[in-house]
């Protein structure tokens, strides 16, 4: 991946030098357990937002599905274990709630 194509107007502060590094970590990671064709930065991050809350990604995967109209995709958030990761969940829950109505949401754990 070419983290050079970012921006340097984006990487200003050490808040998102670090939300950089840490997400690149994660794509490092998920690139040794999936074929990944190709990785695209989009949301707030790639604003001049002063503090994204998050780095939003695309990665569109190679997949041994036969069907060239297979239709799927998986949101996907990775948050550290922590304070600042049990926020994330809460805030997460608050939204489904706005959006979709407490009576017919639900955050389920499954593990």
């Amino acid at each position: 991946m070419n983290y050079e194509k970012i921006p340097k107007e984006l990487i200003n502060t050490k808040y998102r030098k670090e939300m950089r590094n840490n997400s690149k970590k994660i794509l490092k990671r998920l690139e040794r357990i999936m074929p990944i064709s190709s990785v695209h930065l989009l949301g707030s991050f790639t604003t001049k937002k002063k503090r994204p809350a998050d780095v939003d990604f695309i990665i569109l995967v190679q997949t041994k599905d036969k069907n060239p109209k297979s239709e799927w995709s998986v949101d996907v958030s990775f948050a550290p274990n922590n304070k600042f990761g049990k926020s994330t969940l809460e805030d997460a829950k608050k939204w489904m709630k706005q959006k979709y109505g407490a009576k017919k949401s639900a955050v389920i754990r499954i593990k």
